[in-house]
């Protein structure tokens, strides 16, 4: 009688708890989703500093189509040259941007990471209009990030 009663409290105290089996596999399934979770941190990170790149250099081409639609129509800025190939390009000490990213707009001898051109084309796409576009490329080490705006800005 007494046996009978230690095997059926062997038996008993065998199911109970989990078995380092079972809880060596809860945790590598643990792992796996916490490097899941990791990995997509480094991935949204590296999405959002692409997408404020990519946010600056539209802003900076924003910018200054809206300085090109505020001049007068024949202003030496929006003259339009006979090679729609051929863009104005003000120099980097002179572009109204902070090429070089120091927190300084225009110091003299700028140099740096931001280009911005303006083509403009006179009586496109009607006559007494011109069609200008804006690029600004601005590159990050080996990685270019560029933007393009087409406006029309008419004679009036």
């Amino acid at each position: 009688m007494k046996l009978k009663k230690l095997t059926e409290s062997r038996k008993n105290s065998c199911n109970q708890g989990f078995t380092l089996i079972e809880i060596l596999i809860a945790m590598t399934i643990f792992a796996i989703g916490i490097l899941a979770v990791g990995s997509m941190q480094i991935s949204a990170t590296n999405t959002n500093a692409r997408a404020r790149n990519s946010m600056t250099v539209v802003t900076m081409a924003k910018d200054r189509a809206e300085e090109l639609t505020t001049l007068p129509y024949d202003h030496a800025d929006l003259v339009g040259s006979a090679d729609p190939g051929t863009p104005h390009t003000p120099a980097a000490s002179a572009d109204g941007i902070d090429n070089d990213e120091d927190g300084q707009i225009d110091e003299a001898g700028e140099t740096g990471q931001v280009s911005i051109r303006w083509n403009v084309i006179d009586d496109q796409p009607l006559s007494g209009t011109k069609s200008i576009r804006v690029t600004v490329v601005r590159t990050v080490g080996t990685k270019q990030r560029r933007a393009t705006l087409d406006l029309i800005k008419a004679n009036m």
